[in-house]
């Protein structure tokens, strides 16, 4: 049975976990994995995306070298649960400096969609503020950004924001402490 029987097989998190299993016994499967992702056939492009999020946990650095990849095709991903699961391994994984900029576009342009969903308005969130945290002007950007979401924001989008918001409060008051001892 080849790797797109076995996604098609069955639709649940028992599946997906049970192929990210599979991927990460035998990793030379994960090319394949990535070809299914990106060919943008639903609904198994779909499915194929799920087992990502917990190779991810199991393994983060294994999927290390598709980042670049992951950011490049991002922003042509048509499928809502592709684009999920690509933005919550990219929002938390330590995304090399020079990707900064393009990664930063994307989640940009993601917050300020009013189409995008909650899951991936929360990633891409997160993972506009784990790159900007340490630069006081990106930060700014992502408080206004927040601020343009909050009024037509779902109970889970802005629960998230005050909480990125207080983050960005205690940054700026340790800084401010820092500074003045």
């Amino acid at each position: 049975m080849d790797l797109a029987e076995i996604i098609m097989e069955e639709h649940s998190k028992v599946q997906a976990e049970m192929v990210a299993d599979l991927i990460l016994q035998r990793p030379e499967l994960l090319d394949e994995l990535m070809e299914i992702i990106f060919a943008d056939k639903e609904p198994l492009s779909r499915r194929a995306a799920w087992p990502l999020r917990f190779i991810y946990e199991k393994d983060e650095q294994l999927l290390n070298s598709y980042l670049p990849i992951f950011i490049k095709k991002l922003p042509d991903i048509k499928s809502v649960a592709v684009q999920r699961n690509l933005l919550y391994i990219l929002a938390y994984s330590n995304i090399p400096q020079s990707y900064h900029g393009e990664l930063l576009q994307c989640f940009f342009e993601i917050l300020t969609d009013t189409s995008t969903s909650v899951a991936s308005l929360i990633y891409s969130m997160d993972g506009f503020y784990n790159i900007s945290k340490n630069e006081p002007d990106l930060l700014n950007e992502l408080v206004l950004i927040i601020h343009q979401i909050i009024p037509v924001a779902s109970a889970g989008v802005k629960s998230k924001s005050m909480k990125i918001l207080r983050k960005i409060e205690r940054s700026r008051s340790n800084s401010y402490n820092f500074l003045n001892n």
